[in-house]
């Protein structure tokens, strides 16, 4: 039995979406310790709702998104495309659904649930947070990417001696998370697309007024084809109507009509927004409702071990700006970044944070800042960054084996990169033994004596972020920071400070 012959509209369709697809997989791969990370972060650079959401959070302009504004004039003149044919998540779900062959289903008022979503975003970035990480599909995608697929394949790589094993503290709620969104398809095609994507809302508004429209023709058959084929609902074959801001220009209807009735051709005129007056004034007014109320119970509490990269901003803004997308992580040569859960509250989830025992933070390198989309990590140079204090190291006494085995280890005085730890002699049974300590004035945070303490399980020497120095503009190094390396070396007490005693 011969295979059904593939349409070559779906053919030209597919192949489009799968090499921006691949484009956008490049890139993730490409986000590597070694190898230079320009133009990795361009798909987010395109991103509307990244400039929209940022810049209202951090109260300024968020330039390296400005190409955002670019892809909005091309969806003025050619409609809603990007999320017909470039966007990585939408191919997903258009794969998923493809497998599902569930037939079509007409569309709903709750396509009108996006705008919704977006007013909701807005609201809640302009109250000081942001869940932009659970609704941006670039973000879905390239977090997917980072926490499930990369160590699933850094798995296998290793079984060939080709790479090392990455692992991340989070996969559950971001495979979830996306099996959910994948999920949404049985109830119709599309369906996160059409009724939850704030980001295909921002294209739907533009695309309602856009030059180039799919429109009737005079000689329609009234077969009602083009609506049972169309994937979001768009089509309402009775009324002769298509509406603009739902139609992704998947080419379906223009090419499954038997008789061609429906072309692609300049439309001045806008597309009415046919919203029942009801379902808009409860979407809206829960949207204005919630968004303080969330930003109130989701703000986060202090976390003394919380520990966020280099060149982060102070808090509110980093949580404002980082979208989540996990680029730092996969980034990581030490595999040190993790994402956090529940360390700083609902609306930290998916931010980056050091965990030294996994992995330090390597004196030589400064990607995490340079493949940073949205400047939540500042872009450091190498010098700059060995300034950007972001913690201090404490000894527990309890715990090291210099103070409680009265044992030679210094362990975390050799593998310190910034000379921070020291020691100094005391008498014990008549023995000279050396105890470490740590010199604040020129700890960093970094994390290495940590990770390479030999003590098992929580390390007798570990990183809080106590005295960081996380600043919004601006150098690390003044004459403040310069003055506290000039501080002493030698503790003038006997057991000086920065210790967890018993």
């Amino acid at each position: 039995m011969l295979a059904k012959r593939i349409p070559t509209y779906s053919l030209v369709r597919w192949t489009i979406q799968l090499l921006f697809l691949a484009l956008f997989v490049i890139f993730f791969v490409r986000t590597a310790y070694g190898v230079s990370p320009t133009g990795g972060d361009l798909f987010f650079r395109f991103d509307p709702l990244v400039l929209l959401i940022t810049c209202i959070a951090l109260r300024g302009v968020l330039s390296a998104a400005l190409l955002a504004l670019v892809l909005l004039a091309l969806t003025l003149v050619f409609g809603r495309f990007f999320c017909g044919f470039i966007c990585p998540l939408g191919t997903a779900i258009d794969l998923f659904d493809s497998l599902l062959r569930r037939p079509r289903t007409r569309a709903t008022r709750l396509q009108y649930l996006k705008y919704g979503v977006l007013l909701l975003l807005v609201a809640a970035a302009a109250f000081g947070s942001t869940f932009i990480a659970w609704f941006d599909p670039l973000a879905i995608a390239e977090r997917v990417l980072a926490l499930v697929f990369h160590p699933t394949g850094t798995r296998i790589a290793a079984l060939f001696g080709v790479t090392r094993i990455q692992r991340y503290s989070e996969l559950v709620i971001a495979l979830a998370s996306f099996a959910a969104i994948l999920g949404l398809g049985f109830i119709a095609p599309r369906f996160w697309c059409r009724n939850v994507c704030p980001l295909g809302g921002i294209f739907a508004l533009f695309s309602r007024i856009s030059l180039f429209k799919f429109t009737f023709a005079a000689e329609c058959r009234d077969c009602s084809l083009c609506e049972r084929v169309c994937p979001t609902g768009a089509i309402d074959s009775a009324r002769r109507r298509i509406d603009s801001g739902e139609c992704i220009a998947c080419l379906a209807c223009r090419y499954r009509c038997p008789g061609r009735s429906v072309s692609y051709r300049v439309a001045t005129k806008p597309a009415a927004f046919d919203s029942g007056r009801r379902e808009a004034l409860i979407t809206l007014g829960a949207a204005l409702v919630l968004a303080p109320l969330a930003a109130k119970l989701t703000r986060p509490g202090q976390n003394p071990e919380l520990i966020r990269p280099p060149g982060a901003l102070p808090e509110s803004d980093f949580l404002g700006a980082c979208i989540r997308c996990e680029r730092c992580m996969k980034s990581c040569p030490t595999n040190g970044l993790q994402p956090s859960v529940f360390e700083t509250g609902l609306n930290g989830i998916w931010t980056p944070r050091l965990v030294p025992r996994a992995g330090p933070c390597e004196r030589n390198c400064n990607l995490c800042g340079r493949v940073c989309p949205t400047g939540a990590l500042r872009r450091l140079s190498l010098e700059e960054k060995t300034f950007a204090k972001i913690g201090n190291s404490v000894i527990d006494q309890t715990r090291c084996i210099a103070w409680t085995e009265n044992r030679v280890c210094l362990i975390c005085d050799e593998a310190c990169q910034y000379n921070a730890i020291d020691s100094f002699s005391k008498v014990v049974d008549g023995i000279n033994l050396l105890r470490p300590y740590v010199n604040e004035c020129y700890c960093v945070g970094c994390g290495v004596c940590e990770f390479r303490c030999p003590v098992k399980g929580a390390a007798a020497i570990r990183v809080f972020a106590h005295g960081e120095d996380r600043r919004r503009s601006g150098s690390y190094k003044t004459g403040g920071t310069l003055l506290r390396r000039e501080c002493g070396d030698t503790p003038e007490e006997d057991v000086p400070s920065g210790f967890i005693q018993e």
